[in-house]
């Protein structure tokens, strides 16, 4: 898709919003199906205690109600995350994040990492998408390329570059590493510091597919990509 038809609806179609802080309650929960649904985004996500009230509020919609396992650090114990995961499909999730178990992967267990990613990944069985998190903004470049070959070795069929709570912005060379290690046929969306249209079609032309994007700058960026393609 050109710049020229990238649309404010099939940008929207490209990005999931999210009210995943630890201070957002009900009436967060609520403003975020809102713009969900006025904006037809392909995603909203909360945290898992939220997700029953998201699910309602998204029903009969195009928009998949989603929530995190092991969030935000990843160093959940593995059976926790499993049982949360397990705890989320009960509850209706439609698509789901795991993070990876970035302190094991920094401290050189590597096998470790994948376990714990394949164990969740094993628990969800195919029944839902989930997006591996692998939050590039603590690793260097060769940790980047190990953590993307863990997931892909659990069986991860999506990659997201972060959680959003690392302040370190997606850049085009993470995006290029976790396409080159997925290959072709993985989603790899690009989540954190996306600010700009510019910044979604340079992230897109390194291999991005999906892009997470905070709520008011996502409502901001579909707006003005309606708006150009008038």
């Amino acid at each position: 898709m050109s710049p020229a038809e990238l649309t404010g609806h099939a940008l929207a179609r490209m990005v999931d919003i999210s009210a995943v802080q630890a201070q957002h309650g009900r009436a967060d929960v609520e403003e975020l199906a809102r713009h969900a649904l006025s904006g037809d985004f392909i995603a909203a996500h909360v945290l898992p205690s939220w997700l029953p009230l998201l699910r309602e509020l998204l029903t009969g919609s195009t928009t998949n109600a989603g929530s995190p396992v092991g969030f935000p650090s990843g160093g959940s114990a593995t059976p926790v995350k499993v049982t949360e995961a397990r705890w989320l499909l009960d509850a209706g999730v439609q698509e789901m994040d795991v993070v990876m178990n970035i302190g094991l992967l920094r401290s050189g267990e590597l096998a470790a990492a994948t376990r714990d990613v394949a164990a969740v990944l094993d628990a969800v069985d195919g029944r839902v998408p989930v997006k591996v998190i692998l939050e590039v903004g603590l690793l260097d470049a060769d940790q980047l390329r190990a953590a993307a070959g863990a997931a892909v070795a659990a069986g991860a069929q999506s990659l997201k570059t972060g959680t959003g709570w690392q302040g370190v912005a997606t850049t085009e060379e993470h995006v290029r590493v976790l396409r080159e290690v997925g290959g072709p046929e993985r989603e790899i969306k690009a989540s954190g510091g996306i600010r700009s249209l510019d910044q979604i079609q340079a992230l897109r032309a390194a291999g991005a597919t999906r892009f997470g994007i905070n709520t008011a700058h996502a409502v901001r960026l579909v707006g003005e990509a309606g708006e150009a393609g008038r």
